[in-house]
C-alpha cells in the first residue's frame, strides 16, 4: 500500500496537505526526523501513514491519555489497526495488548512517557521490534520547551535500551533552541529537520492595546461572528467574561481546570455540538479539539509565550476559512505574567524547607527510606517554611525534586487504593464457607470474581466507588471489612491517602546535600522570562506579525509579508505626524503636572478626560485629547517611554515620570504648565491613614508593594468619594476586581464605620438567589444548567439525598425546571400514588419499588405539593 492509498483508505482524504508528503517520504527512507509543524497541520498523519504502510508495527510516545484515545478510536473506525497501554488499564489487558500486537494485529502502540521507565515492559518491547519510534510533543524533552516534562528525558535510554534507530519527533512549538536540545537529548544523527506551515493564509492575526477589554471582546464577536474562543489568564477572568457576553445575549459558557470533570466533559461537548457558539476559558481548553469552523480567537489576557499564543490562535480556521485572532493587551498582563513566572521558580531555601517538610510529615527520618505515599499538607508545609507557600510554587519545587530523583508525585491514576489476597485459593475457599460474616464473605467472593487471578498475584488497583455501586454496601462499611481483613492477615489492603501524593525515590537525606542544579533553575526563570519579553515585543512591532512568528521559529525571510495582519492592513491607520506631536505634549505636560508621578491609565485618563478626580479635572491638560482613541494615547506613551522621555519612580512601581530628557524638551519648547496646589486631604485625614494603614497590612500578607495593593492616588480618590458598597469602590478610576478580592472588603468594613448609617435607595427589594443557603446557591445553579441528580451529586460531592433535600428547598425558592431530575412518566406515577390517598413516604417507595429512587421521590412529592393546580 502506498502512503496516498493509506491517506484515502484510512482517512478519506485524496491529497496530502503542504508539507506533509515530504515528511512521511523522509520517514520510510529511514532518516531520523524532526518535523516541526503548528496546531492543525495535520502533524498525526505524517507519523500514522509511514505506520500503516509498513508491515512491523510502530510505537508512539504521547503524553496525553485522552488524546491518545481519540487518535486511536478513530484510526479503528474502519479496522482495528492501532492500540494504546496507559496506567488506566490493568495488568493483564496491558498483556493482552502486547500478545495482539506479536500475532500482528496491530499497527500503531500508544504509550506514555512514563511507560518507558519499566525496565520489564521494555524488555516485552524490545522482543517485538518495533518498526519506528515516533515521539509526540517533542518539545517536553526540553527544559527550555514551554512544557517540560522529565519522564520525556527517559527516552533517550529506553531508545538505547531497544535499539531503535528510526526515531521521528514531532512538535507544533519548538524555537531552533529546542530543536537543538531535542537533537541533544535523544542523540540524533544529522537528523532531517522540517519547519512547515506557520504563515497561515487564512488567518488574520491582529492585536489591540486596551483597557475596554469586555466591550472590546462583545465588539468583535459581533462583527465577526462565532464559534469564537475566548483565552483568558485566570479562572476568574474567565467565569467573569462569560458573564458579561451572557448579559449582552451572546450565549457563552467557561471552561477551567477548577471545575469538576464531568463539568468539563459537558462544556466541552456543548461546544464542540454548537450548543455554545462561545467558550470562554484558561489554556486547560484546547489540545485535541477537533473543531474545524472556528472563526474567532480572542486573547483576552497576553499569554507568557509566543509557543503558546501561536499554538492557541492555530485552532482557527482549520476549514481552511478566513478566520480572525485577536490579542487585547494591556500592562498589567504582562505583571500577571511575572507572577506566574516567579511563582513556578521557588528560591534555593524553600525547595530544601519542602522537601524537609514532606520527609517530616511521612514521619521518614534521615537515611530511611519509605516507598509509602505521603500526602500533601499544603498548611503544614507553610508553616514548616514560615512563608506562605503558593500552589504554583509547590508544584515547581516538587517538579525539581522529582527532575532530581528524590520524590515522585503520583499522577491521578497512580494514586490508587490497592489490594492483594494473601490466602491461596484452597484457603481462602475454607475461610468463605466457614465464616459467620457473610457480608464478609460476599465481599471476598466479588473480589475473586471481578479480579480473577490477578489478585493472588500481586497488588490490584481498585475503586471503593466502584465496590459500592455493584455490590450495594456503604463505603464505610466496604472500608471496615476490608481492614479487617487486612488485620488476619487474608489480605493486603492499602488506601490511597488522598488526591495530592508523592513517594520517596531514594532514602532521605540532609536537605543541604540535595544534588539540585539551581543555576539551571535560574536559568529557567530568565528563559521564561526572555519568552514573556518576546510576547511584548510582538504586541508592540510594527512589522508583519507573521514574519515575528516565523523569525521565532527559526524561519526567516527579510522580505516576508503575510498581507493579512493588522500591520500589514493598517498603513493608512498610523497616527500623523501632528497628531503623534500634539498628543505628546499633552501627555508630557500631564505628567509634569502630576508632581508625584502618575500610571499610564491616570495619565491617559487624564489626557482623554476620563478621570473623575477632582485634582486632575483641575489640570489644564484635562479633557485635551477627549477626541482621540484611548489606545492611541497609549500607544503613544509607551513610545515616549522607550525614548527616554519618562522613566519609572522606580522599579517596584508603575508610576511614570518625566526624565531628564523629557523635562528639557518641555522647557526648551516653553510647554512647562503651571502646577496646581494638591488637593487637601486635612478633613480626611483620619479615614486616609486607617485605609492605608489596612492596605500597609494585607501587602505584608501577600508579600506585596503596598502600591501594588492599591496605589496611594486611588487611595485618595476612595477616602474622597467613601464608597458604601461594592459596586461603588469598583466604579473608581483605577480600583480593580484584584484589588478588591484583597482589600475590599476591609475597606467598605472602615468606610462604613466612618460614615452615617444610611439606607442604600440602590438596593433591590427583589428576592435574589443569595437569600439561598450557600450550601445550596452551587445545586441550585447546576439545576438550572440542566444537570441531572447524580451528576449534581458526583459534582458536589454529596449522597443524592442530600441533594435532594436542597432541591427541595430550591422549589420553595423558585419553580425551577426540573425535567432533567424527573421524567413525565415519573412524575405521573407519583402523581397517581398520591391521588390514592398514599403520601407517606416509605409506602410510596414500597408501592413504587425500584421504579424510583427516594430521593426522586422526595423531590417528585414537593414538586407536586407545590404545582396542585
Amino acid at each position: 500500500m502506498t502512503p496516498l492509498e493509506a491517506l484515502e483508505k484510512y482517512f478519506g482524504y485524496t491529497s496530502f496537505r503542504p508539507g506533509q508528503e515530504e515528511i512521511i517520504n523522509a520517514i520510510i527512507d529511514g532518516e531520523n526526523t524532526i518535523a516541526i509543524l503548528p496546531t492543525g497541520a495535520g502533524k498525526s498523519i505524517c507519523y500514522q501513514i509511514p505506520a500503516l504502510v509498513n508491515n512491523s508495527f510502530s510505537i508512539v510516545v504521547s503524553p496525553l491519555i485522552a488524546l491518545m484515545k481519540d487518535q486511536v478510536d478513530a484510526l479503528n473506525k474502519r479496522e482495528n489497526i492501532a492500540t494504546f497501554i496507559n496506567s488506566t488499564m490493568r495488568y493483564f489487558e496491558a498483556e493482552e495488548v502486547l500478545r495482539d500486537i506479536s500475532f500482528g494485529k496491530s499497527k500503531l502502540l500508544y504509550i506514555a512517557p512514563e511507560r518507558l521507565e519499566n525496565l520489564s515492559f521494555a524488555e516485552k518491547i524490545k522482543n517485538l521490534k518495533p518498526h519506528y519510534l515516533f515521539i509526540d510533543e517533542a518539545h517536553c524533552i526540553s527544559e527550555w520547551g514551554h512544557n517540560f516534562r522529565p519522564s520525556y528525558l527517559k527516552i533517550k535510554e529506553f531508545i538505547e535500551y531497544t535499539g531503535i534507530k528510526k526515531v521521528s519527533c514531532f512538535t507544533a512549538t519548538s524555537t531552533p533552541e529546542v530543536t537543538q536540545d531535542i537533537i541533544k537529548q535523544l542523540k540524533l544523527k544529522d537528523p532531517k529537520i522540517f519547519l512547515r506551515g506557520f504563515e497561515r493564509d487564512n488567518l488574520h492575526l491582529s492585536a489591540i492595546i486596551t483597557k475596554k477589554k469586555k466591550e472590546k471582546t462583545l465588539e468583535l464577536i459581533s462583527r465577526y461572528k462565532t464559534p469564537a474562543i475566548i483565552y483568558t489568564s485566570s479562572r476568574n477572568k474567565a467565569e467573569e467574561i462569560s458573564s458579561y457576553l451572557n448579559m449582552h445575549n451572546i450565549k457563552c459558557t467557561y471552561y477551567h481546570a477548577g471545575m469538576a470533570a464531568l463539568m468539563r466533559k459537558k462544556v466541552q461537548e456543548g461546544f464542540l455540538n454548537d450548543d455554545y457558539p462561545v467558550i470562554a476559558a484558561t489554556n486547560a481548553f484546547g489540545m485535541g479539539i477537533d473543531k474545524k469552523d472556528i472563526r474567532l480567537i480572542i486573547h483576552y489576557n497576553t499569554p507568557g509565550s509566543i509557543e503558546n499564543y501561536y499554538q492557541e490562535v492555530g485552532r482557527a480556521g482549520r476549514d481552511g476559512k478566513t478566520s480572525y485572532a485577536y490579542l487585547l493587551h494591556e500592562e498589567n498582563d504582562i505583571q500577571i505574567q511575572n507572577f506566574f513566572i516567579k511563582n513556578s521558580h521557588p528560591d534555593k531555601e524553600l525547595v530544601l524547607n519542602i522537601y524537609d517538610a514532606l520527609c517530616n510529615y511521612g514521619k521518614v527520618a534521615i537515611g530511611n527510606y519509605s516507598d509509602k505515599e505521603i500526602s500533601i499538607n499544603n498548611d503544614y508545609i507553610s508553616s514548616f517554611a514560615q512563608r506562605n507557600v503558593t500552589k504554583g510554587m509547590l508544584h515547581s519545587a516538587l517538579k525539581i525534586l522529582e527532575y532530581g530523583g528524590y520524590l515522585k508525585q503520583l499522577s491521578e491514576f497512580e494514586r490508587k487504593t490497592t489490594i492483594r489476597i494473601l490466602f491461596d485459593k484452597q484457603h481462602l475457599k475454607n475461610f468463605i464457607k466457614n465464616t459467620s460474616n457473610h457480608r464478609m464473605a460476599e465481599l471476598l467472593i466479588y473480589l475473586v470474581r471481578r479480579y480473577s487471578a490477578d489478585i493472588f498475584l500481586g497488588k490490584v488497583p481498585v475503586a471503593i466507588s466502584q465496590m459500592v455501586e455493584e455490590l450495594g454496601f456503604s463505603a464505610e462499611e466496604i472500608i471496615e471489612l476490608l481492614s479487617i481483613l487486612d488485620n488476619l492477615s487474608i489480605l493486603e489492603f492499602n488506601q490511597s491517602l488522598g488526591k495530592e501524593n508523592i513517594v520517596l525515590t531514594s532514602p532521605r537525606i540532609e536537605a543541604n546535600r540535595l544534588n539540585i542544579n539551581f543555576q539551571k533553575l535560574n536559568e529557567s526563570y530568565l528563559n521564561q522570562q526572555r519568552k514573556a519579553d518576546s510576547m511584548v515585543e510582538f504586541v508592540y512591532t510594527d512589522d508583519c506579525r507573521f514574519k515575528f512568528i516565523l523569525n521565532y521559529f527559526g524561519e526567516r525571510n527579510p522580505l516576508y509579508r503575510c498581507g493579512k495582519c493588522d500591520n500589514c492592513c493598517s498603513d493608512e491607520d498610523k497616527i500623523p505626524d501632528n497628531t503623534y506631536n500634539y498628543i505628546k505634549e499633552v501627555l508630557l505636560k500631564t505628567i509634569y503636572l502630576c508632581e508625584d508621578g502618575a500610571t499610564e491609565s491616570i495619565i491617559v485618563n487624564i489626557a482623554a478626560g476620563k478621570s473623575k478626580s477632582d485634582l486632575y479635572k483641575s489640570f489644564e491638560t484635562y479633557g485635551s485629547c477627549g477626541n482621540y482613541d484611548k489606545d492611541d494615547l497609549t500607544f503613544i506613551l509607551k513610545d515616549l517611554h522607550a525614548k527616554n522621555f519618562l522613566e519609572r519612580k522606580n522599579k517596584n512601581t508603575k508610576k511614570l515620570l518625566l526624565s531628564e530628557y523629557g523635562l528639557k524638551f518641555l522647557r526648551e519648547n516653553n510647554l512647562l504648565p503651571e502646577r496646581k496646589t494638591s488637593f487637601n486631604f486635612n478633613q480626611h485625614l483620619v479615614l486616609f491613614n486607617k485605609l492605608k494603614e489596612q492596605r500597609d497590612t494585607i501587602g505584608k500578607k501577600f508579600l506585596q508593594n503596598p502600591e501594588i495593593v492599591c496605589p496611594v492616588d486611588v487611595l485618595k480618590e476612595i477616602v474622597v468619594k467613601q464608597p458604601d458598597s461594592k459596586e461603588k469602590i469598583l466604579a473608581i478610576t483605577g480600583f480593580n476586581v484584584r484589588m478588591y478580592n484583597k482589600v475590599g472588603e476591609s475597606f467598605l468594613e472602615i468606610i462604613n464605620k466612618n460614615i452615617s448609617d444610611k439606607e442604600d435607595e440602590s438596593k433591590l427589594t427583589k428576592k435574589e438567589k443569595t437569600q439561598l443557603p450557600k450550601t445550596i446557591i452551587e445545586t441550585y445553579e447546576l439545576l438550572k444548567k440542566g444537570y441531572n441528580l447524580k451528576e449534581i451529586a458526583e459534582i458536589r460531592k454529596l449522597t443524592e439525598s442530600v441533594i435532594s433535600m436542597q432541591i427541595v428547598d430550591i422549589l420553595h425558592y423558585e419553580a425551577v425546571d426540573i425535567s432533567n431530575i424527573l421524567n413525565k412518566n415519573q412524575l405521573v406515577m407519583v402523581k397517581e400514588e398520591v391521588e390514592s390517598g398514599i403520601t407517606d413516604l416509605k409506602l410510596l417507595k414500597e408501592n413504587l419499588g425500584e421504579k424510583i429512587s427516594y430521593p426522586l421521590l422526595r423531590i417528585a412529592l414537593e414538586y407536586l405539593s407545590l404545582n396542585k393546580n
